[in-house]
């Protein structure tokens, strides 16, 4: 999941997953401490640390780095917690809680592909930096700032063309067997972290998104719903499945559209100074209501802002979650910033539901629980390609996906065999592929894609919440 918005981190209430952080607003302010001077503490235990800092800095046979010194301090008080979500953040893990907080980053305004090891512009923003500057589809990418991109994964060359907005990124493209380089302006490229549509087999019923909570999360929501009201709906899913986490004003604002005023969202508990109790009301919604039938989807992997506003929701509306149990995720912590490059997230307090359950290490239990299909939990094939002779977790993943998709692999059990090949050339005979019986990077994506776009037709926990609101409704 720009430069972020500037910020004062300690200022920057923050929820999300394991392996993030999640900060909380108290009474007039935020939880957490000011970093002042240890040389100022008459703390003993802080002055045993100066002493030893300055042994090491003075009297260690070589020079030792101040800056490795400090930060190994700091890791070293962090880690004797034995809590993942207190660290030390830096450079890049810094950038990228920033990206994600702003659900923002510095781009040029273009999607990439990888077509057959080449990498290839798939399409670029009606009025992005990269087409302004001349880039086009189907260029295909040699060069990002000099380097060639040979071998690089669409990941890894997306990483060099983002940085900071404003800044230059030099690319080279190949059109018509002839390169040419091109300098494009980074710009500010905000995500869309909402996602609406209406039903295809309930006319009535719009299906909503939300990947994370973000700056932009609340008015993008709010847009979302007026186009669904306008293309026809009457009721609602939202579909929290995957959702980290986020911003928690944005957490209190959403929860807060579908709740009436004063109701409880949520309770946060610090270790020292009363609990905070926030209701819902016009400061967070700005009196945007959502009082349509509403059903919220969940899964494991729905944690912290995903799990305060399914809370909420549930246990002041009965709104039914449906799915699978969520993550766990109720402890809160603060962002501090350090300096320019680095930044101390600490856990600080937990928060509670609105009838006061601790969900940590627990989760939220579906109201109404349906399960995956095996499908949906296949794993990701990780290999470039796969051929006759191939043996592993890559084999049986691919053999996996093609039973799923009615191609008959003989025995899922990992070993590419002549069954499998057979599977693959009928697959690929099938979807216009030239065909091999290797499973190349094409294929593989097509097999991919076939068979996310066969999971998302038929949705186990989206068929469970149409049929619950229908009924509702009726």
């Amino acid at each position: 999941m720009s430069e972020a918005t500037p910020m004062t981190k300690i200022q920057v209430p923050l929820w999300l997953t394991s392996t993030a952080v999640v900060v909380a607003l108290a009474t007039g302010g935020v939880v957490g401490y000011a970093i002042t001077s240890p040389q100022q503490s008459s703390d003993p235990n802080i002055n045993k640390i100066v002493s030893t800092y300055e042994a090491i800095n003075d009297g260690y046979y070589q020079k030792p780095d101040a800056k490795k010194l400090v930060n190994g301090a700091i890791n070293g008080m962090v880690s004797s917690l034995d809590d993942p979500y207190s660290n030390l953040l830096q450079t890049d893990d810094k950038t990228s809680l920033d990206t994600t907080i702003s659900a923002s980053f510095g781009g040029i305004g273009a999607v990439l592909k990888n077509d057959q090891s080449k990498l290839l512009i798939d399409s670029v923003t009606a009025d992005g930096a990269a087409k302004k500057a001349g880039l086009k589809p189907n260029d295909e990418l040699v060069a990002i700032n000099g380097k060639s991109t040979t071998g690089w994964s669409t990941s890894e060359a997306v990483a060099k063309i983002r940085g900071k907005v404003g800044t230059t990124v030099s690319v080279t493209i190949k059109r018509a067997g002839v390169n040419q380089t091109f300098k494009v302006k980074r710009q500010k490229i905000t995500t869309e972290t909402v996602a609406g549509t209406m039903d295809t087999k309930d006319k009535a019923l719009g299906i909503i998104q939300i990947s994370s909570f973000s700056e932009p999360t609340t008015d993008q929501l709010k847009a979302t719903i007026k186009q669904l009201r306008k293309a026809g709906a009457k009721r609602f899913i939202l579909d929290l499945r995957g959702n980290p986490g986020g911003l928690m004003p944005q957490a209190l604002s959403i929860a807060s559209m579908f709740l009436k005023n004063g109701q409880k969202i949520m309770t946060v508990e610090p270790r020292n100074g009363d609990s905070v109790t926030y209701r819902a009301g016009k400061d967070y919604d700005d009196g945007f209501k959502v009082t349509e039938p509403t059903a919220v989807l969940i899964d494991g992997q729905s944690a912290s802002a995903a799990e305060i506003t399914a809370a909420a929701l549930n246990e002041n509306r009965n709104i039914l979650l449906i799915g699978e149990k969520s993550f766990g995720k109720g402890t809160v912590q603060n962002v501090n910033s350090l300096n320019e490059t680095s930044e101390l997230k600490l856990t600080v307090a937990k928060w509670l539901t609105p009838k006061g359950q601790w969900i940590n290490h627990k989760g939220l239990m579906p109201t109404d629980k349906v399960p995956y299909p095996a499908a949906a939990k296949i794993t990701m094939v990780t290999k470039a390609s796969l051929k006759l002779g191939d043996t592993g977790t890559d084999v049986r993943s691919l053999q996996q996906m093609l039973a799923a998709l009615k191609f008959n692999p003989g025995a899922v059990n990992g070993d590419y065999n002549e069954t499998t090949a057979s599977a693959v050339k009928a697959f690929q005979a099938t979807n216009q592929l030239p065909t091999t019986g290797s499973a190349d990077a094409q294929t593989l994506q097509i097999l991919t894609t076939k068979l996310a776009n066969q999971l998302h037709q038929d949705d186990p926990m989206i068929n469970k919440a149409r049929t619950v609101l229908s009924k509702e409704s009726n």
